[in-house]
C-alpha cells in the first residue's frame, strides 16, 4: 500500500489509543490492520476503525506507530508492506521497520458489527456544533477529577442534557446533544477522543449499540465510545433544588478572569474565600504558600453578606468564562458563558 491521507490521520488516531502496559494483551493498545483495507485500535474506551488501503493482515505496537511515523514527511510517498516480521516503510533511501505482534483475541470490528445489525441498530442524532464541544470539553474537565468508581468517570447524556459530577462539583447543560435515546452514559476517556476528532471532521451517521455509541464520520472513519448501564444520579433535578435558593449575580466576565489567575498561583489544597460585604464581592486567600490575597472584584446588588470558602482545586477549569455566580452555605453556584451550569461544595 501507498502512504496516503488516512495514514496521516491513523498516526492522530494511534496517540489516542497508544499505551505500552495494554499493548501485551495483543488487542488493545495495538493498531490492527487488515487487507480489506480497514484498520482497527482501541484503547478499551475508545476505539476507531479507519479505511487506510491496506492490504495485509498485520498487528503493531499503536505507540510505537505513533512515536515513529511523526518523524516522516507525509507530503512524500512512501510504501507500507509487511516483511518478515516487520512492517516496513520505504521511500529511496530511508525505511522504517516496526516488529509486528502477535494478535491474541478476536476483534470486534466496528463494520462488521454495524453490518451485522443493519435495521436492528437504534439510530441517533447528534449536535456537533462548535459551542457544544466546547461544553463536552468543561464535562470532561469535571468528570475526568472523580473518583475512580466507575460511575463517576462518565458523562451522562439524556433527553434533558448533558451532566457530569466528581462528587464534589455537578456540571449540568440544559440542552439535548444525543437525540433518540433516553439516556446514554459514556466513559469521559472516550469522549476526550471523541471530542477530538469532532474538530476535524465531518459527521455522517451515529448508533447506539450494546451501550456503545458508534459515530460514522467522512473519509471511512468509524469511532466507537464505551457505555455503561448503571445507576447514575439526577444531578439535572439536583442543581435545579439548589438554584431555587441561590440568589444569582450577574459578573463581569473579567472577573471570573481575575479569580482564575489567583487560582492558577495557589496550592490546589487552599481554601478560597468569595465575599459578598457591603455590595461588594471580593476575594480573600491565605495560601500554604506563604502569602495573603484580598481584592474587591466587583459592586454587586445584594443585600445579604456571604463568606464561602471553596478549595482552590475545585475552582480551576470552572471558574474561567464564568458571567453569573450565587452563594449559599452549602454551595457556590457557576454559570459559564457556554451555558455550563455549576455547584461546588463549599468548606463547612
Amino acid at each position: 500500500m501507498k502512504w496516503n491521507e488516512a495514514m496521516s490521520m491513523l498516526i492522530k488516531l494511534s496517540g489516542m489509543v497508544a499505551d505500552e502496559k495494554l499493548e501485551k494483551t495483543g488487542m488493545f493498545g495495538v493498531l490492527h490492520f487488515f487487507d480489506d483495507g480497514y484498520v482497527w485500535g482501541s484503547n478499551g474506551f475508545f476505539e476507531f476503525e479507519l479505511y487506510c488501503g491496506s492490504d495485509f493482515n498485520a498487528a503493531v505496537s499503536a505507540s510505537k506507530f505513533y512515536d515513529v511515523m511523526r518523524v516522516l514527511d507525509p507530503k512524500l510517498t512512501y510504501d507500507i508492506v509487511v516483511d518478515d516480521g516487520y512492517l516496513v516503510v520505504n521511500r529511496e533511501d530511508e525505511q522504517v521497520k516496526l516488529n509486528l505482534i502477535q494478535a491474541d483475541g478476536v476483534v470486534t470490528r466496528v463494520t462488521s458489527l454495524i453490518e451485522s445489525f443493519g435495521s436492528e441498530m437504534r439510530g441517533v442524532e447528534i449536535d456537533w456544533s462548535s459551542d457544544v464541544l466546547k461544553v463536552l470539553k468543561r464535562e470532561e474537565k469535571v468528570a475526568s477529577s472523580g473518583s475512580s468508581a466507575v460511575e463517576y468517570r462518565v458523562i451522562c447524556f439524556d433527553r434533558r442534557g448533558i451532566f457530569a459530577t466528581d462528587r464534589v462539583r455537578i456540571a449540568c447543560y440544559f440542552a439535548p446533544f444525543i437525540f433518540g435515546e433516553e439516556r446514554v452514559l459514556l466513559s469521559v476517556s472516550g469522549v476526550k477522543y471523541l471530542v477530538q476528532v469532532a474538530e476535524d471532521e465531518q459527521l455522517e451517521a451515529a448508533w447506539v449499540v450494546r451501550d456503545k455509541l458508534y459515530v460514522k464520520f467522512s473519509r471511512g472513519l468509524y469511532v466507537g465510545v464505551l457505555g455503561y448501564d448503571i445507576d447514575y444520579p439526577d444531578l439535572g433535578e439536583i442543581l435545579s433544588g439548589y438554584k431555587q435558593k441561590i440568589e444569582v449575580i450577574s459578573v463581569d466576565i473579567s472577573v471570573a478572569d481575575e479569580i482564575n489567575k489567583v487560582i492558577k498561583i495557589l496550592d490546589p489544597s487552599d481554601v478560597v474565600y468569595l465575599v459578598v460585604d457591603k455590595g461588594w464581592l471580593e476575594l480573600r486567600v491565605n495560601s500554604s504558600r506563604g502569602f495573603e490575597l484580598s481584592k474587591r472584584l466587583q459592586e454587586v446588588r445584594m443585600d445579604v453578606c456571604y463568606e464561602v470558602g471553596v478549595l482552590a482545586k475545585d475552582l480551576d477549569d470552572v471558574i474561567e468564562g464564568v458571567i453569573e455566580l450565587g452563594f449559599s452555605d452549602h454551595v457556590i453556584y457557576c454559570r459559564s458563558v457556554e451555558g455550563v451550569e455549576y455547584l461546588i461544595a463549599t468548606i463547612s
